[in-house]
């Protein structure tokens, strides 16, 4: 017996005796399922792309953007669509806005931080500290003459470095702010930062060593978008 005829084997002879011929009997045919049929996949396939790809050409065409649509293709070979027509903009968008907020969130957890620092004191302490009242120093943060700064629940708070070693709030700090647009935030940042035009120092440092002019000059630069 071979692997693809079954034969049996019997005897005829011309005049009705018994010889020998061979009649064949063909194996049946083994079916393939459509799951494993490749034309079949193909098939399968094709029409789900199809189907989307038809629906993404017309909404891009309408839309006047490209569109985007995702076919999962399981393992026994069917596929169908996952998810719905997206346009590149909205994806560009979503993606933007994912981005921005987790920024919010860090630049939030950032501040509350540095508010919660030892170095960060009350209206009342900071008073307490240069000899004025909580008013006092209301009024001055007002002028900028005092850095206070403000996050989303602790209130104004006043770093305690910026008052000098002779017990006085930092000599031209009101000039700083005029320079840098009156931002506290900002003028923390610059005062808190080494500068390469300042000798490696940071602007407070110089400050404090009566560099003001420097110190002008530099946020200047900064504010114009001129760096060294």
């Amino acid at each position: 017996m071979s692997a693809t005829k079954k034969r049996r084997k019997v005897r005829v002879s011309p005049d009705g005796g018994m010889g020998t011929a061979q009649i064949v009997i063909p194996r049946k045919k083994q079916k393939i399922s459509a799951k494993t049929n490749p034309r079949s996949i193909e098939k399968c396939v094709s029409v789900e792309f199809f189907k989307w790809y038809s629906a993404g050409a017309k909404k891009a065409k309408k839309v006047g953007q490209p569109v985007r649509f995702t076919v999962e293709v399981s393992p026994d070979g069917s596929a169908k669509a996952i998810g719905s027509l997206v346009t590149l903009a909205s994806l560009n968008v979503s993606s933007l806005e994912a981005s921005l907020s987790a920024a919010r969130d860090r630049g939030r957890f950032k501040i509350a931080e540095i508010l919660k620092g030892d170095d960060m004191l009350t209206g009342s302490d900071f008073g307490a500290l240069i000899g004025a009242s909580h008013e006092t120093v209301n009024v001055r943060r007002g002028r900028g003459e005092i850095l206070g700064l403000q996050g989303a629940t602790r209130g104004v708070r006043y770093p305690s470095w910026q008052v000098t070693d002779a017990g006085m709030p930092l000599p031209g700090l009101s000039e700083l702010f005029e320079v840098l647009g009156r931002e506290p935030w900002l003028v923390y940042r610059f005062l808190r930062t080494a500068h390469p035009e300042l000798g490696g120092k940071t602007a407070l440092e110089a400050m404090k060593l009566g560099q003001q002019k420097a110190v002008f000059g530099v946020a200047r630069n900064q504010m114009n978008g001129a760096f060294s």
